[in-house]
This record gives structure tokens, sequence and C-alpha cells, in this order.
């Protein structure tokens, strides 16, 4: 049986390997010091969708919020082979926090139409509270499954998810419409793990134009006057001096014992 998938596809920031403080002095990110690149547990739960997609038919649209900053995520999903894509571009949509981004993406879901699934990622990279896919399924009404590691089956009525948990492993079950809030592939023999995107594809959508959704066409009209984040603080590296005791020697051991304890 074929199912409608939305995947909600994120652009973040790089923050891999950072070598300088990305925070100017009052909060505010340092956009040219950092790159960006496509949210990689996005692009777990995008290949959750198309590997449905692949066994049981259907449709995808990737849906996404904000303009490009340096790598356009809705092209990348059309060069894997998602079907539409959606961007939310508005001036105004800068700096929302979780709540108020989900709301957007909510409403953009249901211009969007009919759905059987969501697929989001957990968002680690970001540092936000990996909260977005619980919103939006508690403002759509419908049940989410969060950190699944795979899918067990998907069928009329319902579908089945697989995470870890301490010591094993559960199966999860939720009845359709649901949203899967997945989590990072690390191994590449994961079946999360994103195909490459296809040559041939990359030429069929090199001139795709992408629609893009203002907040006054989704019924929202004061998108500055909700909840925002005002402002970033970096947290100092803490510097952990090392010292050598002999381990015979009682005394030197005591001491470093009571500074442990003591939190020096």
């Amino acid at each position: 049986m074929p199912f409608n998938m939305i995947v909600i596809v994120r652009e973040v920031w790089d923050t891999r390997d950072l070598a300088v403080s990305v925070l100017d002095e009052s909060g505010k990110i340092k956009e040219s010091a950092l790159t960006t690149r496509f949210e990689p547990e996005d692009l777990n739960a995008l290949e959750m969708a198309l590997q449905i997609k692949d066994k049981q038919g259907g449709k995808v649209t990737a849906l996404s919020l904000g303009d490009v900053r340096g790598v356009d995520v809705l092209k990348e999903c059309l060069y894997r082979g998602v079907d539409e894509v959606v961007r939310i571009g508005d001036p105004n949509a800068k700096n929302l926090d979780t709540q108020a981004t989900a709301n957007l993406i909510v409403q953009a879901i249901r211009k969007i139409g009919v759905f059987d699934l969501i697929l989001s990622g957990v968002t680690v990279v970001e540092g936000e509270n990996s909260l977005l896919g619980a919103h939006v399924a508690g403002l759509l009404g419908i049940e989410p499954i969060t950190w699944v590691d795979s899918l067990v089956e998907i069928a009329p009525g319902r579908v089945v998810g697989r995470r870890a948990i301490e010591m094993g492993y559960e199966s999860i079950e939720a009845p359709l419409p649901a949203l899967l809030v997945v989590g990072v592939a690390l191994l590449k023999e994961d079946p999360r793990s994103p195909r490459s995107a296809k040559a041939m594809l990359k030429l069929k959508h090199k001139k795709t134009e992408i629609p893009v959704w203002t907040s006054s066409s989704l019924g929202i009209e004061n998108v500055s006057g909700t909840t925002s984040i005002a402002g970033l603080e970096a947290i100092p590296q803490r510097v952990i001096q090392s010292k050598d005791v002999d381990p015979a020697d009682e005394a030197a051991l005591k001491t470093m014992l009571d500074e442990i304890l003591k939190g020096e």
C-alpha cells in the first residue's frame, strides 16, 4: 500500500572542528565564521521515507524552514528522489524558538494536505531541545515515536518503530497518521544511512524552482511577535591540569582524593 510522507529537513550550522569563537559580543552567531550542512539526522529520516517509497510506493514531500545559507537541502532532497519540496521563507521567521518553529511547520503541513507519516531528525547538532518533532505531533494531534532506530512495519492504520533502550530494544506501535523522530546513524551499515545524490536527478532538477510559502500565505500574520531566541552565550572551556601521583605514596594519594572530593 502506498503512503504519503512528509519529511522535515533543515540546514544547520556545521559545528564540527570549530577553531574560533562563533559568537560576537552581543551573543549573536558570526555567520562568517561558520559553514552549513544538511542536518545529519534529517538525512536519516529522509532515507527512511525513501525506503518506504521504494518498497511500497507512495509520495515523499520535503519541507524546510528558512532561506538557503549555503547548502540547499531541498535541492539535495530532489537529488535523492523526493517527489515534491516546499520552503517556508519569511524574513520574520529567523531565530524562532522550537514551539514557534513547530507552529509554522504545522501550518505548512496542513496546506500540503493529507499525509500518513511525518518524519524528522532528533536535532542534536543545533543544540535546541530535541522537541521539534514532539511539538509538531502535539499541534497536529497525532502520536509521535521518538528516537527511532529502524522501521519494523508500516501497514494500513499502523506503524511500528524500534528504538534502543538500556540493555536492549523496544518496539513502539502508533496509529496512522503518526510522526517518527529518527535518531542518528553512526555506522555506514546502519539502515538509516543516507543514499548519495544521483547524477541524473541533479541534471533533472538543476533548474527546478522551489515553491516558497510565506507566513502570511499560511495564515500567520505576526510571526515576529512570537517567542524567539534573544541571544546565545558560550560556556568557557574548562582547563584541567594533569598531575602525576606516585601510587606508592599514600599521603599523596590521600591528598589527591581530598582534592577530587572538594572539586578542586
